[in-house]
């Protein structure tokens, strides 16, 4: 055994389900932070830019038409996903497309406070200590632990 593996968060079981291991302010922060998102996925707020890119940059009114289009289906999507993080946040173990809905609402959750923290990757070993930097931190180990979870066995 590699003595510089820590322990998974999140387990993988016989029957392609996942137990969830993470603590529970981590979990109450992910669906807290969910809910959030979900309120404000219909708002100008700029800190969603990442999350509707433009279709159109280079033509505005293309861009708009396309906005007034897919923009609420997407958003409803994503709602989706913060129902079903919100409605297994307390279960010992997920399915796989429940932990996928997992991963895409802490992706969202991710490009949301990155664009308002305006984080590069040059620049995320020198921002540490705020609270924000540090949320952003753990959902990135969430992120990372998730992703793990879903890629073992695909080896």
């Amino acid at each position: 055994m590699n003595p510089f593996r820590r322990k998974r968060l999140i387990r993988v079981l016989p029957d392609d389900r996942f137990e969830i291991l993470f603590p529970e302010p981590i979990t109450a922060m992910l669906a807290e932070y969910g809910r959030q998102l979900g309120q404000i996925l219909d708002d100008d707020d700029p800190g969603l830019r990442r999350l509707f890119p433009s279709a159109y940059p280079d033509d505005p009114d293309l861009d708009a038409a396309y906005t007034i289009l897919a923009r609420s289906e997407l958003a409803d999507a994503r709602r989706a996903e913060i129902a079903v993080l919100n409605d297994t946040v307390d279960a010992e173990s997920v399915s796989r497309d429940e932990l996928l809905s997992w991963m895409r609402v802490t992706n969202d959750l991710r490009l949301v406070l990155g664009t308002r923290l305006d984080v590069s990757e040059d620049d995320l070993e020198d921002e540490e200590g705020s609270p924000a930097h540090e949320v952003y931190h753990v959902l990135g180990l969430v992120l990372d632990e998730i992703v793990a979870a879903l890629s073992s066995g695909l080896d």
